[in-house]
């Protein structure tokens, strides 16, 4: 007797997708409007790492330290991750090397900045971390 398997596959509704990304997009605004000298200083720094380096380690020294500055959720770093390590077997299969080759390099990056901002939120809010501990040594 065979049996029959069936699977759904949803679709994300574009409007509840539009919708989330309007709102953080008007959270991260609000925060850069309360709390402007935090962003100057940022933009200063990612202003001199141009002139030092190039425009892509300026790039993500901005991405850091925005992310670091106001405490936004690092997890959009490791989204960035993800993307840049899975287009790197697109890439190599397309022959394109050296794009691949950046993009793994790019996925490392974000790798460091999702680890040391993760490090970063745990010493700012241990409070945040205490039932994990809480749970682990039952």
């Amino acid at each position: 007797m065979a049996k029959e398997i069936t699977f759904k596959i949803t679709i994300p509704e574009f409007k509840k997708l539009f919708v989330f990304f309007k709102n953080a997009f008007r959270r991260a605004l609000l925060d850069v409007k309360n709390k402007k000298w935090r962003g100057l200083i940022v933009l200063a720094f990612a202003i001199s790492a141009y002139f030092l380096w190039d425009l892509s380690s300026a790039l993500l020294w901005l991405l850091f330290l925005v992310f670091l500055v106001y405490e936004w959720e690092n997890r959009i770093i490791a989204v960035l991750a993800l993307i840049s390590l899975a287009s790197c077997p697109v890439l190599l299969s397309f022959k394109k090397d050296a794009l691949a080759e950046q993009m793994a390099v790019y996925a490392y990056f974000f790798l460091v900045m999702t680890v040391v901002l993760q490090i970063v939120e745990y010493k700012r809010h241990p409070e945040l971390f205490k039932n994990d501990e809480s749970e682990n040594e039952k």
